[in-house]
């Protein structure tokens, strides 16, 4: 029988660890110390990592709405309009000057890169590719986080699509033999169809339709040789399916694959191998035993990533996440971080939701990435 005692303590402790990282109101630390000027100064991703949390656990319930409102307004606050990226994107100016100071620093290397992408074999990101997807990818947090609390974005973010571009278009400029990354983008299109009100589900189906491997289950274009990239993958393509209310297409694949290719003991892979299992589960009853039998390991691991004297957990084993979207936020150190303690309480989540133990007492909220 797993010892299930540690959990129940959790919801006090991280909330204490929440306390403890706060800066004012609305505003929190990525961690409690060793931070660089950019993990000091950067705020929109660990706003809604925080309200995250809060609302997993159910603290969200229990605030205000005066102080409800006051952080929906604060996470719309950083809607902007410059002509570099949508309109209304979602921009933290600690993100966008970090990336600007880096452009002199990396333009001889992007030449190089530019010209060595003409070779086949050679695929890397300039630094404005860089930066551009840290924006989508923080305007896509940004936005889904306020869905999760029935809340809106206050302007439609700009859509992309009322030129000439098509989804296929888009979608095909990311390298596919990399799903994790490419993904990620699929995703973040699945929210802004529905939410921001993109009329493109059906391309966006039809483009899942043709990533899907039948083998696998994931979504590719080409076999990626790192399991890793397969799992964490389809993870992605999954949460963008379910913000458009499309079931996963071969979720008993998807099951086989992940109970021979467990996971590193990393925040994100983690997760998403939980969260994959998870939406299988969901859909499929196939192999449920093995399922919670592996889910229960991944409860035994993440363990090992609570740092008990801060209250919250580290990303890697012994070492907080150093980076955020390319930005050193924190000098390595063995501590808790925000965006593992977010990551883990969410895998937990969904773990005690599958395996369906009436003698476990508390009951987690449901996250939509």
């Amino acid at each position: 029988m797993i010892d299930l005692k540690w959990l129940e303590t959790l919801e006090d402790s991280v909330g204490i660890y929440l306390n403890n990282l706060n800066i004012n109101n609305y505003e929190y630390m990525p961690a409690l110390q060793n931070l660089t000027s950019n993990g000091e100064n950067l705020r929109l991703g660990f706003s809604c990592f925080s309200l995250k949390i809060n609302y997993i656990l159910g603290a969200w319930d229990k605030l205000q709405d005066t102080e409800k409102k006051k952080w929906v307004n604060y996470i719309n606050s950083f809607q902007s309009i410059n002509k570099k990226f949508p309109e209304h994107s979602y921009l933290d100016e600690t993100l966008i000057k970090n990336y600007s100071t880096k452009k002199i620093k990396t333009f001889f290397i992007d030449s190089v890169k530019t010209t060595m992408n003409l070779l086949p074999q050679y695929k890397f990101e300039k630094n404005q590719i860089k930066l551009l997807k840290a924006v989508n990818a923080e305007t896509k947090q940004a936005i889904s986080t306020l869905h999760q609390v029935g809340e809106r974005n206050q302007k439609k973010v700009g859509n992309i699509f009322q030129t000439d571009l098509t989804v296929d278009d888009y979608l095909n400029k990311f390298d596919w033999a990399r799903p994790w990354n490419a993904g990620a983008q699929f995703s973040s299109l699945c929210v802004y169809s529905t939410t921001q009100g993109y009329e493109i589900k059906d391309d966006l189906i039809s483009f899942a339709n043709m990533m899907v491997d039948k083998e696998t289950g994931s979504y590719f274009s080409k076999l990626p040789q790192d399991s890793r990239e397969i799992i964490n993958g389809a993870m992605k393509v999954i949460t963008g399916l379910d913000w458009i209310n499309e079931q996963i297409h071969y979720p008993e694949k998807l099951i086989d694959y992940c109970i021979s290719n467990k996971p590193i003991l990393e925040g994100c892979d983690v997760v998403d191998y939980v969260y994959v299992l998870f939406k299988c589960s969901q859909q499929t009853n196939y192999r449920k035993k093995e399922i919670n039998i592996i889910l229960i390991d991944q409860l035994i691991e993440l363990k090992k990533l609570f740092v008990e004297k801060e209250g919250g957990f580290s990303y890697f084993l012994n070492k907080s996440q150093t980076h955020y979207y390319g930005v050193e936020i924190i000098k390595s150190k063995n501590q808790a971080d925000l965006h593992g303690t977010m990551l883990s309480i969410w895998a937990i989540s969904m773990i005690i939701r599958n395996l369906e133990d009436e003698s476990i007492n508390f009951h987690w909220n449901m996250l939509k990435p």
